[in-house]
């Protein structure tokens, strides 16, 4: 079994019913869920929190919503946090592949779903992913 690691862009689409991609990413998400195959990245649960608590109206979700959705879907599902040698490691890593700006925070859910050993990272952002150049881990936006 393939464990799938999940991007922000999916858990936000998965969790917005009013999401373009809402259907293909629960679905994605679903399915996941009922193999036991995924893990969150931890960045991932606390951006999926930041964006949901400042999107514009009538989009915004109140806190205590947010954190409602995250944990009933995804609480059991394992979590994987750098650790403070990992993190460590993560930054001159990403001097080394010029990654600059929002795009470090790319890196650091890459790293975590690297450490929870998911063979697939999924997500509708690939480009972001692919940038990074990296083996051993398939890049996939649900759906395809």
């Amino acid at each position: 079994m393939t464990r799938e690691a999940l991007d922000t862009s999916v858990v936000l689409a998965a969790l917005l019913g009013w999401h373009d991609d809402h259907h293909t990413a629960r679905l994605a998400v679903d399915r996941g869920l009922v193999a036991s195959r995924l893990i969150v990245p931890a960045p991932v649960l606390v951006e999926a929190y930041s964006v949901m608590t400042r999107l514009p109206a009538p989009h915004r979700i109140s806190a205590a919503d947010a954190a409602a959705l995250l944990t009933d879907t995804f609480q059991g599902v394992p979590l994987v946090a750098l650790d403070a040698k990992e993190i460590w490691a993560l930054v001159p890593w990403l001097n080394e592949k010029k990654v600059t700006g929002g795009r470090a925070y790319d890196g650091h859910i890459l790293a975590c779903a690297k450490k929870g050993r998911a063979g697939r990272l999924l997500t509708f952002n690939a480009k972001d992913f692919l940038a990074f150049d990296e083996g051993g881990i398939e890049i996939v936006r649900p759906g395809q």
